[in-house]
């Protein structure tokens, strides 16, 4: 697997990692700690989002 790919793999690891630990604090009742992860969340989905398809590797969603 070449770098790109791999961190690419990692990157969507930690996403879906963020996104586990933000639902977790929410069925939790922690929406304060839970509202803090959703930006970074958000930013990282929206950073994704405008990637030219061309550089979208199939690992990421």
């Amino acid at each position: 697997m070449d770098p790109y790919n791999a961190s690419a793999l990692q990157l969507q690891k930690n996403l879906l990692n963020l996104r586990l630990e933000r639902d977790r604090l929410r069925r939790e009742g922690k929406d304060k700690e839970a509202d803090e992860l959703a930006e970074p969340i958000a930013k990282i989905e929206a950073v994704i989002q405008q990637l030219p398809d061309s550089f979208k590797p199939v690992t990421l969603q």
